[in-house]
């Protein structure tokens, strides 16, 4: 057994986080680019508690060292090690046009500028309902890319527990939608929403409390051409969201939309997610964007598990979590779900860390 495998199969056993050989190598890589603690998470696709274990885990063997301005770099042990391997830096071709969305935000300035105005006032993220706010570019590159696939013109859709990013108030503000429905458990983003769809006079959108852990009743069922949505990354999140979800859609050829992240969920988890839609709701996978959704750091970060675990106490201080952006499609024959959901990890466990 190789220092990569060991060291993977150890911290495995710690965190109780699948890992392989290959992640303690993008640690390495990521070390090689950059000290900071939260930007070596976000190159290594790592949920926090596996990034955080494989790091203290290299301070024990003196591979790395801790500054005094709790940047992470190497020893000469470290150097040693990497060179011995032939580990290269990280690197990152991203297209600095569309910040590697494949979708132009600037595409639809007069949206962009009014969606920015607007969300200036927004209310801020809460870690009760796990909230963090992607950009602004973000919210708005998701509405161009429902466009670009058929999915916003005519369409009625529902935006579901996702409302702390306005994608359903960005949606309503392009008026091409046939309907917008949006339902959220915080009712302070539902009387925002509702205040700005009253103030413009858009009359094909509304906004209600609703609280996903809760059966749809049959208003909901069968009654959207798509549905958005941002879980959280359990099990019990996952078919509340995304479940209840499909369970809204008309009929075969509807759309869903969703993020998903490497910062709360391993790549192991996301095989059983993808399994899970594919085999028990009889559904396809179109399009998944890597690190389509970047987030803006939240201001609850230092109460949560994340910032316990961490190996420094340092802050994030630029953009370290985002999320792949998932499209799906319903086929003939595909499963709606509708269960109540009674389990208490809703927002938390082994791998996620972030709420």
């Amino acid at each position: 057994m190789n220092i990569l495998e060991r060291i993977a199969k150890e911290v495995q056993e710690e965190t109780k986080v699948r890992l392989h050989a290959r992640n303690v190598e993008r640690v390495l890589q990521a070390l090689l680019k950059t000290g900071d603690f939260w930007k070596i998470v976000d190159y290594s696709d790592l949920p926090v508690p596996a990034a955080s274990g494989i790091i203290k885990k290299f301070l024990d063997e003196g591979i790395v060292f801790i500054d005094e301005n709790e940047n992470i770099l190497f020893t000469q042990k470290g150097l040693d090690l990497v060179k011995e391997l032939g580990i290269e830096p990280f690197e990152e071709h991203k297209c600095r046009a569309c910040e590697g969305r494949g979708i132009p935000f600037y595409d639809d300035k007069e949206l962009y500028r009014t969606f920015v105005e607007i969300a200036k006032d927004r209310p801020k993220p809460v870690q009760q309902y796990d909230q963090g706010s992607v950009t602004p570019e973000t919210t708005v590159s998701r509405v161009l890319f429902l466009d670009s696939r058929g999915d916003l013109r005519g369409k009625e859709i529902i935006v579901m527990g996702a409302e702390d990013d306005l994608t359903g108030l960005a949606i309503a503000l392009t008026r091409k939608a046939k309907r917008v429905l949006i339902i959220d458990i915080d009712e302070r983003l539902i009387d925002f929403d509702n205040r700005i769809i009253k103030e413009l006079g858009i009359d094909n959108a509304e906004a209600m409390v609703w609280d996903l852990r809760n059966p749809y009743t049959e208003d909901f069922l069968g009654k959207f051409d798509v549905f958005i949505t941002d879980p959280p990354e359990t099990f019990a999140a996952f078919r509340a969201f995304i479940g209840r979800g499909i369970a809204t859609l008309k009929d075969a050829g509807c759309a869903g939309y969703f993020g998903l992240t490497l910062r709360d969920s391993s790549i192991f988890r996301w095989k059983e997610f993808q399994e899970i839609l594919i085999n028990e709701y009889g559904v396809v996978i179109t399009d998944i964007i890597q690190d389509f959704n970047d987030y803006m750091n939240w201001e609850y970060h230092p109460e949560t598990r994340a910032a316990q675990i961490a190996p420094v106490k340092k802050n994030p201080t630029d953009i370290w979590y985002r999320s792949a952006w998932y499209r799906i499609e319903t086929l003939p024959g595909f499963k709606r779900w509708n269960e109540p959901i009674s389990d208490e990890v809703f927002y938390l466990d082994e791998e996620g860390s972030t709420t």
